[in-house]
Formats: C-alpha cells, sequence, structure tokens
C-alpha cells in the first residue's frame, strides 16, 4: 500500500514538473508570436517593450487566491470527514487548512511592509 502512495506522489510530482515547463515554454513561445507579428505589421519596438514582454509575474501574486482555494479544500474535506462520520478527515484538512493560513498571512505582511 506504501509503495503505491510513493508511487502516485512521484508520477504526481513529474506531472507538475513536467506541466509547468510546458506552460512557461507556451508563455514564451506567444510572446515571441506576438513580438513577430508586430514587427511584421510595422510597430516600433524599444527596448523597454521587450523589457516588459518578458517579465514574469510577481512572486506571490496569486497568494490570495491560492490562499482561499486551500482554505476551501481544508473545509471541504473535514465536510466530507463530518457525512462520512471519520474523525481523520480533520487532521487531514490540516494540511492545506495551514499552507491557506500562511499564504494569507504572507500576502498581509507584504502589505503592512509596502505601507511602511
Amino acid at each position: 500500500m506504501e509503495a503505491d502512495i510513493a508511487g502516485f506522489i512521484m508520477v504526481g510530482l513529474v506531472t507538475a514538473f513536467v506541466a509547468g515547463q510546458i506552460f512557461r515554454t507556451l508563455r514564451t513561445y506567444s510572446v515571441q508570436k506576438t513580438l513577430r507579428e508586430a514587427i511584421t505589421r510595422g510597430v516600433t519596438i524599444t527596448p523597454e517593450m521587450l523589457v516588459e514582454a518578458e517579465r514574469s509575474a510577481e512572486p506571490g501574486a496569486n497568494d490570495l487566491r491560492i490562499g482561499m482555494v486551500l482554505i476551501a479544500l481544508a473545509l471541504a474535506i473535514v465536510c466530507l470527514g463530518l457525512i462520512e462520520g471519520s474523525t481523520e478527515a480533520a487532521g487531514i484538512a490540516l494540511f492545506p487548512l495551514f499552507v491557506g493560513i500562511a499564504l494569507l498571512l504572507r500576502l498581509r505582511l507584504q502589505g503592512r511592509q509596502g505601507d511602511a
């Protein structure tokens, strides 16, 4: 049983890594295609435009959304445990709950540092 879980975790991690690389490649391809089309249409490309096109999102830009989804996932796990009468669900739900709270707390602390 534990070997199956380890196998699923490995497959999940490899899949997530490959998907991340594919999405990064698609984004770069899309930016380059847009720049090529702009050049063929005669639009003047400035260095500032190139820097802006290659700029990625700020780290933590999606913390609010991800944190809310993780908290909702934790609540869903708890509700499922209550429906099925399982006490293990509350323990399982703690992981996404704490990660979601940490993301929201990080976002709030960043906001306070920006105000100071």
